[in-house]
């Protein structure tokens, strides 16, 4: 698995030769789901289907996503595997009101100046629903959703503020 430069994050890149241009080289392991459907397991534990593809999984070394973003050009795939973020309009913060990770992730919003919404997802089932279904069943929090084309599992503040340096139009 390759690493990104800026963090300890490996990056896999699956995307269908079919369908979708080649990642840019250098991007992360790429993954052609034409030649190797059997690769597909992973999205499918994160709900991520066919028609979401070319997607970009940043994990930890033990296996833990942190970054999954769906539906990507090759430009915004390469940017994603560097821990950089993309254009979006709309974010939301899942947070429950005991946890110290989602106050420093909303301290880090609000340094910014990123407009956000927030939903508890303890008071939310649905949202709850949500985000297990998006992060493989794990119950994380802060899980942020830029658009609906990148999610962000209790991302540490510095990649947080990676991921927000593209997130409105220049």
């Amino acid at each position: 698995m390759s690493q990104s430069p800026s963090q300890s994050l490996d990056c896999q890149i699956y995307y269908d030769s079919t369908r979708h241009a080649e990642p840019l080289a250098g991007s992360g392991d790429r993954i052609d789901l034409a030649a190797e459907p059997e690769a597909a397991a992973p999205l499918e534990r994160l709900g991520i289907s066919l028609a979401d593809l070319p997607a970009v999984l940043l994990s930890e070394p033990d296996g833990k996503v942190r970054i999954v973003g769906v539906r990507l050009t090759p430009e915004e795939a390469a940017r994603l595997a560097e821990g950089a973020g993309i254009h979006a309009d709309n974010l939301v913060v899942y947070s429950s009101s005991w946890c110290p990770d989602c106050r420093r992730a909303k301290r880090v919003l609000e340094e910014a100046a990123a407009r956000f919404d927030e939903v508890n997802i303890d008071q939310d089932a649905g949202a709850e629903a949500v985000v297990l279904a998006r992060s493989g069943g794990r119950r994380v929090v802060p899980t942020l959703r830029f658009d609906d084309r990148v999610w962000a599992f209790n991302p540490a503040p510095p990649l947080l503020r990676r991921l927000l340096a593209r997130r409105l139009p220049a």
